[in-house]
């Protein structure tokens, strides 16, 4: 019997449960980018994204939406703020799973709400950042144009390995489960 897909909202919440409470997968998820260099040190800011939250109806690391100076409001998906040797990282991660839409739009728009967002104390004052696509290989595959907006790219089959729910969005071949 084949599992069901699992929706993005459980693709999300067992994304950040595993980053909250696995070592290995965090350092694993930070050496593949541009903060390779301290993924040993770093220390993932779980309180202080609690305590920043106004919106207490989304997890700590859900849906952190900011209104841009042009008016317009956009969210991402999963925001992960970071310290180490005394500077401050964001990591902006979309999720798409084999089913899920992206426009160029809203690809282009992660990274100027990443520059927006920082320095800024709503959001933690961190300094520097890194948007993340997280996909399956087909879905990555088959929109080009909206992932090169990002800064990488990690795919569901190797976060399957720390993240076994991930596996089940793909089939063996990396096409999208069906």
């Amino acid at each position: 019997m084949e599992l069901p897909k699992p929706k993005e909202a459980d693709l999300d919440h067992a994304f950040a449960e595993a980053f909250e409470a696995e070592r290995d997968f965090r350092e694993w998820f930070l050496r593949g980018g541009r903060f390779a260099r301290l993924a040993n040190e770093a220390k993932l800011l779980v309180e202080e994204q609690k305590q920043a939250r106004s919106d207490q109806v989304n997890r700590w690391w859900r849906w952190w939406w900011c209104t841009m100076p042009d008016g317009t409001q956009r969210e991402t998906d999963l925001f992960f703020v970071f310290e180490a040797l005394s500077k401050r990282f964001a990591i902006h991660i979309e999720n798409k799973p084999s089913h899920g839409k992206l426009s160029i739009e809203q690809a282009a728009d992660y990274r100027p709400r990443a520059v927006f967002m920082a320095n800024d104390d709503r959001w933690l004052n961190y300094s520097d950042f890194e948007t993340v696509l997280i996909a399956p290989t087909a879905f990555i595959r088959d929109n080009k144009g909206p992932v090169e907006q990002f800064d990488r790219v990690v795919t569901y089959e190797s976060i399957s390995r720390f993240v076994t729910l991930f596996g089940q969005d793909i089939d063996e071949e990396g096409w999208p489960a069906t």
